[in-house]
């Protein structure tokens, strides 16, 4: 083989190989500073790496160029959302900060209790249970109605404390383990937590599962729990978790970055694949509404 067809069969073969080699990378873990207990670059930056779209399989989308209006304005900002304005639009609809996380008078979990140096929670780890598995059945006409049985949070999820708070698709909340602590052990909240950091970063992270349901790909193995509904979240779901997150970073006084399941477990094998179908412009969107409502409660009184 001449020179000339050698380089051109290399070139072919580069070529060929590059869709493969933006996958591994846009598949690859954030960056992360165990000394500093920090994933890399702005509060922005960091939400954009953790925020990448969950695919089937728990493969990851591209990096996000921007991030969705509000959370392109409010990471790394200065929090405007007040303890004393959050209570008070909470009493007006009745709803329990109790059922939001805990206490807004309390903070949230240190990284490393142990610590008295370790910084406070800075990631809001947004997840969902892939619980009941419908396998080749359908889903249920009814998911999204009080009348499913796993909407049904008390009966369900509140007492399984692998997680911060559960969602459900009716739009309610349930506090399983109160945002000022770090899950009780042996729960990490994801493999990352479990597997690098450990004691000494745990409650770094609060976590949030949200109730949706899977069924299996008749394309991959038995009993996998490959698909999600689509959409994959409800708008009254996607609003109480955007209210979680506000009653967090008031805790926590900033605003906290929010990331993916997935995300955080890039590059670990046989991570976790959610959430799926998760729509972060819409949740953005449910974001802003409520902000915008939180102000307006204060000024009318």
């Amino acid at each position: 083989m001449s020179l000339l067809k050698s380089l051109v069969l290399t070139l072919l073969l580069l070529t060929a190989a590059l869709p493969a080699l933006r996958v591994k990378a846009q598949e690859a873990p954030c960056p992360f500073d165990e000394s500093a207990l920090s994933y890399a670059g702005t509060p922005r930056e960091q939400a954009r790496c953790l925020l990448r779209p969950v695919l089937v399989g728990g493969r990851l989308g591209a990096q996000l160029k921007d991030l969705p209006a509000p959370l392109d304005k409010l990471l790394g900002k200065d929090l405007e959302v007040s303890r004393d304005a959050l209570k008070l639009f909470l009493a007006e609809r009745n709803i329990s900060e109790e059922d939001l996380g805990g206490s807004l008078s309390d903070s949230v979990s240190p990284a490393n209790p142990l610590d008295p140096s370790a910084p406070l929670a800075r990631y809001f780890v947004i997840h969902d249970v892939s619980t009941p598995n419908y396998l080749n059945a359908p889903f249920p006409a009814d998911i999204n109605e009080a009348t499913w049985v796993w909407n049904d949070l008390r009966r369900k999820w509140a007492s399984r404390k692998v997680t911060h708070v559960y969602v459900s698709r009716t739009g309610e909340s349930a506090t399983a383990v109160d945002f000022k602590s770090q899950l009780p052990d042996p729960h990490h909240g994801t493999k990352f937590a479990r597997d690098h950091l450990r004691d000494k970063g745990k409650g770094l992270y609060l976590h949030v599962e949200l109730v949706q349901p899977r069924r299996s790909d008749p394309q991959g193995a038995t009993g996998n729990d490959r698909i999600a509904p689509l959409p994959g979240f409800t708008d009254a779901q996607l609003e109480r978790l955007a209210l979680v997150y506000i009653a967090a970073s008031v805790r926590r006084g900033l605003w906290l970055i929010p990331a993916f399941h997935a995300a955080v477990d890039a590059g670990i094998p046989d991570a976790h694949d959610d959430p799926q179908n998760f729509d972060t412009a819409r949740w953005a969107e449910r974001l802003r509404t409520l902000l915008k409502a939180i102000k307006a409660t204060k000024k009318s009184k």
